[in-house]
């Protein structure tokens, strides 16, 4: 009888002390209730480093995660976002696995965003598009009706309070009523009629696969550096749904083009600002998580319809995130 409750204790521990193996060793903050219906985040680190920030972020990649990161101060935090309590159990295993063996559990105060773009179909209306970045940044394209003098683009920030509410700054509110995977009905309240709501419908652009590169590319970026110094200090957007915006250093809408891969590598993207009747070649140097780096050469005589820009431009960029 003693032999057998010495043998049920030295099961139990081991049990215990692999489960503790499986999981990081130190974990900062509670495991949630199972129960809880509230979101929660893990950080697995906090670094100065860009470099060791980019290998934690590319670890959970491979691991299967979808791993977000953010500055603070010097400093690139890399955590995982918006799980459900029940799941933390499951993604403590994983990101052992990926190598992290510290950890912080958070409630997720993330604010919600969304990477949409969207094309209205509803005649008469008085946007062609709406289209949204995870940077929290608005496009809203006017329509070919709108006064020639006007400037047809419009940029800014937006929030949203809830899932189904969209605020643009200096624009109005977006309500999305229904949705699919192909198309969505919304309701718009103009800044200047916040008591009218206009009836829309619009369908979803195709956005690009996913991929490590389109997740680093595809956000906000400021200019920092160029040897065209106009340039410094303007913002630069790309979007999954080939969106290519250049902003005056005010936030003022400027160039609006489309953009996609030249290459299988993702090393060049072409550009037009006329639907691929003339376009340019970019050739990019560094992309990182904080930093973008591109040249573009302008003018390739040898090949027809490409862009007459000036020559041998090289852009410097951070995320404005």
């Amino acid at each position: 009888m003693k032999r057998c409750f010495i043998v049920m204790i030295f099961l139990i521990v081991s049990v215990y002390c692999f489960s503790q193996q499986s999981i990081p060793g130190r974990i900062i903050g509670r495991i949630p209730d199972y129960n809880s219906t509230e979101p929660y985040q893990l950080k697995v680190g906090a670094f100065k480093s860009a470099q060791n920030a980019e290998n934690a972020y590319y670890k959970l990649i491979i691991e299967g995660f979808n791993p977000v990161y953010e500055k603070y101060l010097d400093f690139t935090r890399v955590m995982i976002t918006g799980i459900s309590a029940n799941q933390i159990p499951d993604f403590l295993k994983k990101v052992k696995q990926a190598g992290f063996n510290e950890v912080i559990i958070r409630k997720d105060i993330t604010r919600n965003s969304i990477s949409e773009k969207w094309e209205i179909t509803t005649p008469g209306s008085a946007y062609s598009s709406f289209e949204f970045n995870q940077d929290f940044n608005y496009i809203a394209i006017k329509n070919a009706m709108a006064e020639p003098s006007e400037n047809r683009v419009q940029f800014g920030e937006y929030t949203m309070p809830a899932r189904d509410t969209i605020n643009m700054n200096n624009l109005g509110i977006l309500k999305i009523e229904a949705e699919n995977d192909a198309s969505v009905n919304l309701s718009f309240s103009p800044i200047d009629e916040p008591w009218a709501e206009i009836n829309l419908s619009a369908l979803k652009t195709e956005r690009m696969p996913e991929s490590a590169e389109i997740d680093l590319f595809c956000r906000t970026w400021k200019v920092v550096n160029c040897n065209n110094i106009d340039y410094i200090g303007e913002i630069i957007v790309f979007s999954n749904a080939g969106t290519y915006l250049f902003t005056k250093s005010n936030g003022e809408s400027n160039i609006l083009s489309q953009w996609r891969w030249y290459d299988d590598d993702n090393k060049e993207f072409e550009y037009s600002h006329d639907d691929w009747q003339h376009y340019g070649r970019v050739i990019i140097k560094e992309l990182s998580i904080n930093s973008l780096k591109f040249l573009d050469p302008g003018f390739y005589y040898f090949i027809p319809g490409y862009s007459s820009g000036d020559l041998n431009y090289n852009y410097e960029c951070i995320p404005v995130k």
